[in-house]
């Protein structure tokens, strides 16, 4: 198609040259080489495919994988990396995302900077953490749940580490860090995994030692930690009993999620609230609190809504939509869209991250944990930075 726009327009410049020479000679040798290798290029352009992503690759300098290339892992079974190590810090990063979590592909930025002005400050602030590292993600939109790994050039001194952000309070806890030990060259160094569920700003990793190390007890508690360890080690072997019992239980009842439903925001926005539909509001917001529930491999999220909601008697209204491909959910518990604003609606969540598709797109995977909250602000008030951006 673009082929023919290129013939197009250059027959329309040869036409619209002829036109404004009058009565004159035709265009010139030279202008129709010139418009010829403009076609060319347009042409070119046009035809020139798109390199497949492969399990593994190397990121460009600016960080950018464009959304033709995300297009190609678009559904596809299997994980995909995307690596790079930091010319300043010598720390390498990779971001992996599993291609079947990937419905709506876009232009992904993954581009990792480290900044260390505020991370002294970070620490001190986070309990007198022991190690810390900045790290700055560009603003974009996520096309699926991703986990980015950071592998260090030193091994930290650190038995926990968690991701924050700073807010007004403080640093705020995002979540657990995965921590471990590996051979990077002739030395041991640390590497950090985590999930991102946000990228815009700079976020913090910040550590230290929870468990007492053997070397440092004095000698004359060294019988009574040896009591305690003992006595941890008999709860340790209690509770891992107990969890394995708990896993069993779990295995042979089935796959199981978590889910709820909130409504918080309608009470910080009450006068924008229909007058009718007030009787549906809870006072605490909470219209059901966090369920564990069954799951059949294969169902979406809207599959776990929908049963949800009709095994405890609950509203729910919902419409198929063609050009998506998906159901929309339009109310719960006779909360509608529009019912608190013209910017308000239902919109859903799984482990910290809001798709970017359709809830019935979503497959459920173990452990997921699933959030119907309802905006009244176009999502900027329940956590989703990148809804009503171009």
């Amino acid at each position: 198609m673009r082929w023919k726009i290129g013939r197009y327009l250059a027959a329309v410049l040869v036409c619209i040259s002829v036109l404004t020479s009058g009565c004159g000679p035709a265009t010139n040798s030279a202008e129709i080489t010139k418009l010829e290798k403009a076609e060319t290029a347009i042409s070119e352009s046009s035809e020139k495919p798109v390199k497949s992503l492969k399990e593994k690759n190397e990121l460009p300098k600016d960080g950018i994988i464009t959304q033709d290339q995300m297009e190609t892992i678009t559904g596809k079974d299997g994980n995909y990396e995307f690596s790079a190590t930091d010319q300043d810090t010598g720390i390498t990063y990779i971001w992996t995302y599993e291609g079947k979590k990937i419905q709506n592909p876009i232009e992904q930025k993954l581009k990792v900077q480290f900044p260390d002005e505020k991370v002294e400050e970070i620490k001190k602030a986070a309990n007198n953490a022991t190690v810390g590292l900045g790290l700055t993600l560009d603003k974009g939109n996520l096309a699926a749940p991703v986990k980015l790994t950071l592998i260090l050039t030193e091994k930290w001194d650190a038995d926990s580490v968690i991701l924050c952000k700073m807010t007004d309070k403080g640093p705020g806890k995002m979540c657990d860090v995965t921590l471990d030990t590996e051979t990077k060259g002739d030395k041991e160094v640390t590497r950090l995994s985590f999930p991102v569920t946000e990228t815009g700003d700079t976020y913090y990793l910040v550590g230290g030692k929870t468990k007492v190390d053997d070397k440092t007890e004095d000698a004359d508690t060294s019988s009574t930690s040896a009591e305690n360890r003992n006595q941890t080690t008999e709860n340790a072997a209690s509770a891992g009993e107990e969890n394995q019992q708990e896993s069993n239980r779990t295995e042979a009842s089935g796959h199981t999620c978590t889910i709820s439903i909130e409504c918080s925001t309608i009470l910080d926005n009450w006068d924008n609230l229909k007058q009718s539909k007030s009787s549906f509001v809870p006072s605490d917001g909470w219209i059901m609190g966090s369920t564990t529930v069954e799951y059949t491999p294969g169902e979406t999220v809207y599959d776990v809504l929908y049963r949800i909601c009709r095994d405890n008697k609950l509203h729910m209204d919902a419409s198929y939509t063609p050009a998506y491909s998906s159901y929309y959910v339009k109310g719960i518990n006779q909360l509608y869209e529009f019912d608190c604003g013209e910017l308000s609606g239902w919109m859903y969540r799984v482990n910290g991250w809001y798709p970017n598709y359709g809830c019935s797109k979503y497959e459920v995977s173990d452990g997921d944990n699933i959030e119907w909250r309802y905006t009244c602000d176009l999502g900027r008030d329940v956590g989703d930075q990148y809804m009503g951006e171009s």
